[in-house]
């Protein structure tokens, strides 16, 4: 698997521009292609336009499709901007020449189905990470659509910390402990990890036989890794694994998200929420 598709949703947020930047560095690394997608849900869906008459609910949506349209329109300027601004040719199919480019897409729907959908036909969704907030994910980007893109896409999600200087990540950290999803986000990202001067698996000291498996496996694939044990005395998993990252000089994580009854549940916790809220690096999660 290499990454030549990214998928950046947004509903034209400040943080936008940022996540283009850093999905650009992945897009130049990969001669990729990004596709910025706004997806524009309707009010009308809404219980208090259920009594309205079928004539004026029609003029009410014609209204509104408008109004959606144009903001939409608004979003793609900015894109086209952005990319001539970069010298990324604008297109919706690769060249025959090869090379970065870059596409907007709207869609009027379903925003969480819609956003699934395309998330499952790329490689990779770029996001500004998200907020813990009253125990759920932030709702600056999507709200819940963010949080179902995470655990319904079945596709990495690089998730861009606030504040981030874009540039070409060297050194990587793999959370590993023998999981479904550690496994997948490993499997997921191998085409990332060949390419950094330094991978460093984290593993609990229970977990150093496996661990020193994964760098074997990573060694078949022409990556160069080593094992860090975490010290379970000093503070929680998450606090931990960063900490690493800081020692490492680390730029980029690699982990798995959430476990199959956290997906169930929607809820955040241990590791996965600690890595939500406070990860200053690049940041791949795969459930």
């Amino acid at each position: 698997m290499t990454i030549k598709a990214i998928l950046v949703p947004t509903d034209g947020e400040e943080s936008l521009s940022a996540v283009l930047e850093t999905a650009l560095v992945v897009a130049r690394r990969f001669e990729a292609h990004i596709t910025v997608l706004h997806v524009s849900d309707s009010a009308l869906q809404s219980a208090m336009y259920t009594n309205m008459s079928r004539d004026l609910k029609q003029k009410v949506l014609d209204e509104e499709k408008k109004i959606l349209i144009a903001n939409a329109d608004e979003i793609r300027k900015r894109v086209e901007a952005f990319a001539q601004e970069r010298s990324v040719n604008l297109s919706d199919k690769p060249l025959k020449d090869g090379g970065i480019t870059l596409s907007f897409h709207h869609e009027l729907g379903n925003k969480k189905e819609t956003l699934v959908r395309w998330a499952r036909l790329f490689d990779t969704t770029a996001v500004m990470r998200p907020a813990k907030n009253k125990g759920r994910l932030g709702r600056a980007l999507y709200g819940n659509a963010l949080e179902a893109i995470m655990l319904q896409s079945g596709k990495p999600v690089l998730m861009v910390p606030p504040d981030w200087e874009p540039h070409r990540a060297q050194n990587a950290v793999v959370a590993w402990n023998h999981s479904l999803e550690a496994s997948r986000a490993l499997a997921m990202t191998i085409p990332w990890l060949v390419q950094m001067d330094k991978v460093t698996v984290v593993v609990p000291k229970r977990m150093i036989e496996s661990g020193e498996r994964v760098v074997e496996h990573l060694a078949w694939h022409g990556a160069q890794a080593e094992v860090e044990i975490l010290n379970r005395r000093a503070s929680s998993a998450g606090k931990r694994i960063l900490n690493i990252c800081d020692k490492a000089g680390a730029e980029f994580l690699v982990m798995g998200g959430y476990s199959h009854s956290r997906m169930q549940e929607h809820v955040l916790g241990g590791v996965t929420d600690h890595i939500l809220r406070h990860s200053k690096v690049i940041t791949v999660m795969v459930h």
